[in-house]
This record gives C-alpha cells, sequence and structure tokens, in this order.
C-alpha cells in the first residue's frame, strides 16, 4: 500500500544492499505512508524482493560468452602450402620485410647462398644509391631532422642575402672551429653503433645457443624416453619454448605490422603504406592485448593441434593472458616431465637432459638482461643534445665556404651521412626488433618436426637378419 519505490529507499538511505544484509531490527518509514493507510512497508521486504528480481533477471538472460578472435596475420603450417607467410618488401633484388610507416626499422630476413650473392655484387652501390629515399635512416630523419636544418639553413641564407645590410651584419662561425666539434661528433655516432651492434650481436648468438640446445633436447628426448606420452609431451613444450620466448621479448610476437590502435581511423591510416593496408581483410575491432593473445594462440594451437595435452595449452594460454612468464612456464613443464621420467630413463641421461633446460634457462635469462637494460640513458640523452645542437648549428659554419647556393644542401647531406649512423646505433639497441627472431622459431618447429619424424633406433640383430 505504499507508494514509494525500493528505489527511493536507496536513494534515502545512500546504502547497497544485498540478499546477505542482516539487520538488527525492522526499520519502519512513515514518511512514505500512503495517506489512506496507516501500514508501514518494511525496508527489509523491500530490498530481498528486489534482490531476489534481480537474481531472477540474471537467470533468464545468461551472459554472453566472447567469441574466440581469429589471428590477423599467423597462418597455420597445414594452410600454408608453398607460399611464403612473410609480408615481403622486394626492391630491386634486396628482400626485407614490409614496413608499414617510415618510423620502422630495417628489418633483415634469413639469408640464403643467392642473397650473400647480391650482398657483395660489385654493382651494390648503384643499387644502394636507387633505394636511398626508401631506406629506413632516410625515411625516418625526414622530420624533424632533415626539417629542422633545412629551415634554419634556409632561414639563414634568406636574412644574409635579403635582409642584412653589409657582410658585418651577416650571421656566420668559424669553419675551422667547427670542423673539431664534427670529429667529436662523428666519433661519438661510432661509439654508439658499436655499443649497439655488440648487443645485436649478443642476442644472435644467444638465440644460436637456444637453437642448438632445442634440436639436442629433442634429439635425446627421442632417444631415452620410452614413454610415448611423455616424448610427445617434451617434444611439444620444445617447439613452445621458442615461440614463448618471442612473445615475451617483443610485444607484438614479431608480428610487427600489428598496430596497437584501430587502422580506420585517418590519423593512424595517414601514416600507412598502400601495400600495408591491402594486407588488412577486416577492420579491427579488438583490443591490441586480445589480438596480441589471439596470435599467441593461433600459434600455440598449431603445436597441440592433435588435442593431446590440452591442460599444458591451456596453462600457457592462461599464463600470457595474465601477464606471467610464459617461457618459465615451459621450463617448469620440461623439468616435471623429466621428473617424471625418472625411473623409466637412466639418471644420467636425466641429468643430461636437466642440464639442456639448463642451458636454455642461461639463455633465456640473458635476452632478458639484454632487452631490460639499454646502453647508460644518460650517454643516449646527451650523444641525441649534441647531435641535434650540432646539426642545427652546422649552417652557419658552411655558409662562409659554401655561400647560399650550397649551404642547403651539404647541412642536409652532411646530416644525413653522420645522424643516419647514429640512428642505426638506436635502432640496433634493442636487438629483438631488429632480429628475425620468427624464422628463428620456425626453424626450429621445423627440425623438431624432423627428428621426431626420422628418428629411428638402429637395431644391430634386424640390421644383421635383414642382411641375410
Amino acid at each position: 500500500h505504499c507508494s514509494c519505490s525500493s528505489r527511493s529507499f536507496k536513494k534515502m538511505f545512500r546504502m547497497k544492499v544485498t540478499p546477505s544484509t542482516v539487520f538488527a531490527g525492522e526499520m519502519y518509514i512513515r514518511q512514505f505512508m500512503s495517506p489512506s493507510s496507516h501500514r508501514c512497508i518494511s525496508t527489509t521486504s523491500l530490498r530481498l524482493a528486489e534482490a531476489a528480481a534481480d537474481t531472477a533477471a540474471a537467470a533468464v538472460t545468461p551472459p554472453e560468452k566472447k567469441k574466440p578472435i581469429k589471428p590477423d596475420f599467423y597462418v597455420p603450417r597445414a594452410e600454408r602450402g608453398n607460399r611464403d607467410v612473410f609480408y615481403v618488401d622486394a626492391l630491386m633484388g634486396e628482400a626485407r620485410l614490409l614496413r608499414n610507416d617510415r618510423m620502422c626499422p630495417t628489418r633483415e630476413l634469413n639469408f640464403t647462398p643467392e642473397k650473400w650473392g647480391a650482398h657483395k655484387s660489385p654493382f651494390r652501390r648503384l643499387r644502394h644509391i636507387a633505394n636511398t629515399f626508401r631506406s629506413s635512416p632516410f625515411q625516418r630523419m625526414m622530420v624533424p631532422d632533415f626539417v629542422g636544418v633545412g629551415g634554419v639553413a634556409a632561414a639563414l641564407t634568406y636574412y644574409n642575402e635579403c635582409i642584412a645590410s653589409s657582410d658585418a651584419a651577416m650571421l656566420s662561425m668559424s669553419i675551422s672551429g667547427f670542423a673539431g666539434a664534427t670529429t667529436a661528433i662523428g666519433l661519438l655516432a661510432g661509439f654508439r653503433l658499436n655499443a649497439s651492434y655488440g648487443r645485436y650481436e649478443e642476442c644472435r648468438i644467444f638465440w644460436g645457443d637456444i637453437n642448438n640446445t632445442i634440436r639436442d633436447l629433442a634429439m635425446e628426448t627421442m632417444m631415452w624416453m620410452k614413454d610415448k606420452d611423455q616424448q610427445s609431451r617434451m617434444l611439444k613444450l620444445c617447439k613452445s619454448f621458442p615461440v614463448t620466448l618471442l612473445f615475451h621479448l617483443h610485444a607484438k610476437g614479431c608480428h610487427h605490422n600489428i598496430t596497437t590502435a584501430n587502422p580506420n581511423k585517418a590519423e593512424e591510416a595517414s601514416n600507412m603504406s598502400h601495400e600495408f593496408l591491402t594486407l588488412i581483410a577486416e577492420p579491427e575491432k579488438h583490443s591490441f592485448a586480445e589480438r596480441i593473445h589471439a596470435e599467441f594462440q593461433a600459434e600455440l594451437r598449431d603445436i597441440y593441434s592433435d588435442g593431446k595435452h590440452e591442460k599444458d595449452f591451456d596453462r600457457l594460454s592462461d599464463t600470457k593472458l595474465n601477464g606471467g612468464n610464459t617461457p618459465l612456464e615451459v621450463l617448469t613443464c620440461m623439468r616435471e616431465t623429466i621428473a617424471g621420467s625418472i625411473g623409466t630413463v637412466d639418471g644420467i641421461y636425466v641429468r643430461e637432459m636437466d642440464e639442456q633446460c639448463q642451458r636454455l634457462c642461461a639463455a633465456f635469462g640473458a635476452s632478458e638482461r639484454v632487452l631490460r637494460t639499454p646502453l647508460p640513458t644518460s650517454f643516449t640523452r646527451h650523444s641525441s643534445r649534441l647531435m641535434f645542437v650540432w646539426s642545427h648549428v652546422m649552417p652557419f659554419a658552411l655558409y662562409p665556404v659554401m655561400g647560399p647556393y650550397g649551404t642547403l644542401p651539404t647541412a642536409l647531406l652532411t646530416t644525413y651521412a653522420v645522424g643516419g649512423i647514429e640512428d642505426i646505433g638506436v635502432q640496433l639497441e634493442e636487438p629483438f626488433d631488429i632480429l628475425p627472431l620468427r624464422q628463428y622459431s620456425d626453424g626450429m618447429f621445423d627440425a623438431i618436426s624432423a627428428i621426431e619424424k626420422n628418428y629411428t633406433p638402429y637395431e644391430i640383430g634386424a640390421s644383421r637378419s635383414g642382411g641375410k
């Protein structure tokens, strides 16, 4: 008989009530009584009735399940055939991964004997000159480096030629004093490139060790593990390790053309090459994290395609989804499998396989060290400031020697020569964004599959009987 609603009660008391709420006593509100009745409404009854109604509504409409996201870039091995799964930009005999915008560095693919022949060709300089305007350092330095230096040179030339009334009023500086600064800047850029290349080479050695260790562990598994289920699980974990490691070391899992935002946005699409936009079949409707996880799951599903060891698949997938350390989880599963083989595998062989896991863990830890420890950031900032000041002051030193017509092109060419070295060094500082880790991972998968398929124990007795 009360004209008030449960919503009015909530608004009045500012309380969130659940069915489990316990009241010490019944509260009766007379302000909301109907004028035609002297009966009161129990707030406890109203709130319990509201909670029951909400529960019934939730039971009628169950929450919608999210549909699995289809990966945009990963192609399962069963669907590949002979086609290339990498988006390659081939220009005048040089094949690299396709760059989706001008800010991307150059990413090479694995070299073959044919590529080495083109790499050492006596006509390489002509090919490299023809590709200058499409090169990564040139495009990356267009804005702001070339625009800034060119603007200073053009403004200086205009002032000295059109505004300055006499030679004394012209702006310039001594070329001899500036030459010393140029030498120091060149040495600084060279040192930067050297230090970055050391990190690049170190990471390539790590992945070479991982490749060798994975192959050794796969062969030892086939040799010493007699239980077929343990054998199959161990080989799948060997295939999973490089996959989880590249997703751990690279935010995009080395799917470099995945965008962090929706490419339908005009500002995002304007920075992408036409070739890359044609590769996108449909608009992206999911977050970046969801799309990356879909790529990870698709790659992992390619390994666990036989429907066995689903617990391992779910375990690794959940670890990745929750932001855990998936390579460490793979190593844990490996050692669980090795520990489970005690009794069926000789102790010496168990120790040998565990040592292979130790080698993988050491290479993994070394990779994390490079990832998490850049060159001293104070050095990077200082060299960047010096490079900026040097390049923008350079037109003042060039003008007395090169004149109004030579200052601008000479300043741009010198900036490109020295600044390009420094920019390449900055890109090499993060080797996992440059190295073809996806090709390394695919190579390990193929090697393990070949070992599993072709391994046949040599039996002396069977060989002699066959010979008879």
